[in-house]
């Protein structure tokens, strides 16, 4: 009776129940999931349950998960509750994904839980997590160098499941079970130190128990103490993520003084969050340790500097302010341009038209050497992204498209012929780092012409002695 009042204590405290509540019970058949259906079977009458049954044969124990499954359809047989049994070949389903057994085996399991909830019209989904699962976790994890939010270890709700025996340490489950004359079967594979959380079951936490007997308790409630140090951080997080971070297309972007001026604690948990939102998932994967290296780096990076992060994503400092986004690949450029005529420009979406017109043809008589070529005063259609006109007889052909390499210079227009280091260019136009590789060049043997988008060089723009002009514009083609 003591252990069903802990029980019923956390089950009021985190409002797993309701009445009327209809709950399928996961049970392996081991004791802490025999003593879990065994507290709901006692809680039936007062909380007005439904209880349904799921049983898993992952097939990783042959006759003997058999045998578990026969177990658990006897128990439910035994007090008049419906039970869906059911196997799937496990070992075959981590091969084919290249998964651990535990993380395959996990997938698998809440996948056909779920199934189970939603054919029953089932609203809850309890497991048995004791404390000494949760203890065993926090421990794990915080040797894996997890932050505040992975030592909160496993939540007690977490959307439609419940753990009621969270609270309960298995010693106490065990003594519950022999109480009650109820009998249970073993995994073996528990028992073997081939597996993290049995190595910290049966080495690590002896160890600590002779610092603390009660080291499992002192563990969840560790647990528990920062999951709702957790919580409470996350609710007032809100009205920082206003103020300093923002969508900027497929990338996230992070304001450098709001950022920085933050306390560390916050600033680890904007940046999880904005790490988030780049990667369209909750957990982006970034341990304590990677996430003070990223700390450190945004506030000592100099502009254009770029940290790698896990889950394919890049961190880059500009002037005001970090980017959070995908790594590109950018493959190396370097393809004719069809002259006259239309050339595609792989992996970009773009298309380069070029004319050859003469120099009197265009802009209703203008004289060509009032045109200087630069984006900015040569808009002579909409329709493009791009145009830039230059003196045909000044270029060797063939043009090509391609992408920047070691060393490339021009002669940026309207610098009076003065010659500039293409990265040089890029700094004091303030391009990011990471964008410098996607800008297509228009070039003519090593020498550029047009940096597309940006600058043209001044040396093959057209003058008075301009007969033909090689007008080129750019559109996205998607």
């Amino acid at each position: 009776m003591i252990l069903l009042s802990k029980i019923k204590e956390t089950i009021n405290k985190h409002r797993m129940l309701s009445p009327g509540d209809r709950v399928v019970v996961a049970v392996s058949g081991g004791p802490d999931s025999v003593c879990l259906f065994r507290a709901l079977l006692a809680f039936m009458p007062e909380y007005e349950l439904t209880l349904h049954v799921a049983h898993l044969d992952h097939r990783f124990r042959g006759e003997e998960s058999a045998a578990d499954a026969q177990f658990v359809r006897g128990l439910a047989a035994r007090w008049s509750l419906p039970a869906t049994i059911e196997s799937s070949d496990v070992p075959a389903y981590c091969r084919e994904r290249g998964l651990s057994a535990q993380v395959g085996g996990r997938e698998v399991r809440y996948r056909f839980l779920q199934h189970v909830a939603d054919a029953a019209g089932a609203n809850r989904i309890a497991l048995g997590h004791t404390a000494n699962d949760q203890a065993e976790t926090l421990l794990m994890r915080l040797i894996r160098g997890a932050g505040v939010t992975g030592l909160s270890a496993i939540p007690p709700v977490r959307e439609n499941i419940i753990r009621p025996l969270i609270d309960i340490t298995r010693e106490k489950v065990l003594t519950y079970l022999k109480e009650n004359g109820q009998d249970f079967v073993t995994d073996p594979s528990n028992l073997k130190p081939l597996y993290t959380r049995n190595r910290v079951r049966q080495e690590v936490l002896p160890v600590l128990e002779r610092f603390n007997p009660r080291i499992v308790e002192a563990l969840a409630t560790a647990a528990e103490v920062l999951r709702d140090e957790d919580i409470a951080m996350e609710a007032s997080l809100a009205a920082v993520m206003d103020h300093t971070v923002r969508q900027d297309g497929e990338a996230v972007r992070i304001v450098r003084a709001e950022f920085n001026g933050l306390l560390p604690a916050l600033r680890r948990r904007v940046l999880r969050n904005a790490l988030a939102l780049s990667n369209g998932e909750e957990t982006p994967g970034l341990s304590s340790v990677r996430t003070e290296e990223a700390i450190a780096f945004m506030a000592e990076a100099q502009t254009g500097r770029m940290m790698e992060l896990p889950g394919g994503l890049s961190l880059a400092r500009e002037y005001d302010s970090f980017l959070i986004r995908q790594r590109e690949r950018v493959e190396e450029l370097s393809i004719p341009l069809v002259v006259p005529g239309r050339t595609d420009v792989p992996g970009t979406g773009l298309q380069v038209e070029a004319q050859v017109r003469e120099a009197l043809d265009l802009d209703g008589g203008l004289p060509s050497h009032q045109r200087t070529g630069d984006d900015d005063e040569g808009s002579f259609d909409e329709n493009y992204l791009w145009q830039a006109q230059f003196d045909y007889d000044k270029i060797a052909m063939p043009l090509y498209l391609r992408s920047r390499r070691v060393g490339d210079r021009f002669c940026p227009a309207g610098m009076e012929g003065k010659s500039k280091k293409l990265q040089d260019y890029f700094v004091d136009e303030k391009v990011p780092r990471f964008r410098r590789a996607a800008v297509p060049l228009l070039a003519t043997g090593q020498d550029l012409v047009w940096v597309i988008g940006m600058r043209t060089d001044g040396r093959y723009l057209p003058g008075p002695e301009t007969k033909k002009l090689l007008v080129v514009r750019v559109r996205r083609t998607r």
